[in-house]
């Protein structure tokens, strides 16, 4: 019985042994990868800094976006950016949105999503969509 009891122990000892070296194991791990996370943050923060210092005018006048421009505190935001991902000083010579094209059949699609999500118990009004008559009629 005093065999078996003591048997039983070591076993227990062993497999707690085993599990608590697995855990410092992966602690240690997750510790040594939090630091190169760190350092790897700390090294492209001073890479941004660099390019922000690189990119920023000596003396910035101000200036009052006309419609249709840029602010140029966005223009400052894309350069550094830029800067961060190319690793070195960069030069934006134009700002471009990609136009917005709106065709019907992307706003049915849409309409039909959303009323598909209906709340519970019919509750809210719904928008009406097109028929598919009223698809099908409209010259593209």
């Amino acid at each position: 019985m005093i065999e078996g009891l003591t048997i039983l122990l070591i076993g227990i000892l062993v497999v707690m042994a085993v599990l608590t070296t697995l855990w410092g194991t992966c602690s240690i791990t997750g510790l040594a990868f939090k630091a190169v996370e760190r350092f790897k943050a700390r090294a492209q923060d001073r890479r941004a800094a660099e390019a922000a210092q690189a990119t920023a005018p000596a003396t910035p006048a101000p200036q009052t976006p006309t419609p249709g421009t840029m602010p140029p505190h966005h223009l400052a935001a894309i350069a550094t950016a830029a800067a961060a991902v190319f690793d070195r000083p960069v030069r934006i010579l134009r700002v471009q949105a990609p136009p917005l094209e709106a065709s019907q059949w992307t706003s049915q699609g849409r309409l039909e999503t959303f009323q598909s999500h209906r709340l519970q118990g019919e509750w809210g009004g719904v928008i009406p969509g097109l028929t598919r008559a009223q698809i099908h009629s409209r010259p593209e």
